[in-house]
């Protein structure tokens, strides 16, 4: 992704999924977002419980994977051992799945699930893993239906849009409003609001005419108030949750 961090056509995207009133139009309008990239098969998963908004780990809460791959997947008991699940896990950088072994050893099992998800017509995959509060785990498996890789390779967009369908769906289901306990201080939102714009912190601090250190101390404080662990989800969350306006 260029240093914009919200360009034109994910302005576009946010405003459309903000539209969304239920989950499987929010999963509809994040497949259309993703299709201009070359991925058309996701599926998005809670790896652990949500109790602040009433969910329980589960797989395949929006999905547009072959039934019979999923039926097939819980039967044989892939769900625990599945190589990607296991690396989203513990991993916070989206990673495609042909460099899996970059991260862990896989083992004679673990290949072969690779091989059957290949052959059940999920090709090119790519993980997205996401963090919400605390220690909450979810994220997203994309792939192409076409052997042929037809993904942009454009991992960093994706990546975006998934962190605002989690904040879009953790909003759909939350018990109270996830903004209203988050306040900013005026030069914090400044901050935030030209992070928003894709400016790095060295530009920042030009623009506020302010000191780096000073820029740092604002992200870090931006950063724990989102819950968020980098600039993209925290510009993201912002702009969701009507906290900045671009």
């Amino acid at each position: 992704m260029s240093n914009k961090i919200v360009n034109y056509l994910f302005e576009d995207y946010m405003t459309e999924a903000n539209r969304a009133e239920s989950v499987d139009d929010l999963f509809a309008v994040l497949m259309k977002a993703v299709g201009k990239h070359g991925l058309d098969r996701a599926v998005f998963a809670l790896m652990t419980d949500h109790a602040d908004i009433g969910q329980k780990a589960s797989f395949g809460i929006a999905s547009n994977y072959s039934p019979d791959w999923v039926e097939y997947y819980f039967e044989r008991g892939l769900n625990h051992t599945d190589p990607v699940a296991i690396c989203a896990s513990t991993q916070e950088e989206s990673f495609a799945w042909v460099d899996l072994e970059q991260y862990m050893s896989l083992s004679k099992s673990q290949r072969t699930t690779m091989a059957m998800a290949d052959e059940a017509g999920l090709h090119n995959g790519v993980a997205v893993p996401l963090r919400g509060s605390g220690s909450q785990i979810a994220g997203f498996g994309f792939a192409t239906s076409q052997r042929h890789d037809a993904f942009d390779g454009n991992i960093d967009m994706v990546t975006a849009y998934c962190n605002h369908f989690y904040v879009a769906y953790r909003r759909l289901l939350q018990r109270n409003d996830p903004a209203k306990n988050i306040i900013f201080t005026d030069k914090e939102r400044e901050v935030l609001k030209w992070v928003a714009a894709g400016k790095t912190d060295a530009e920042i601090a030009i623009i506020l005419n302010l000191s780096r250190n000073t820029i740092d101390a604002h992200m870090r404080k931006i950063f724990k108030k989102l819950e968020a662990n980098n600039r993209v989800l925290a510009a993201v969350k912002a702009i969701t949750l009507g906290l900045v306006h671009i």
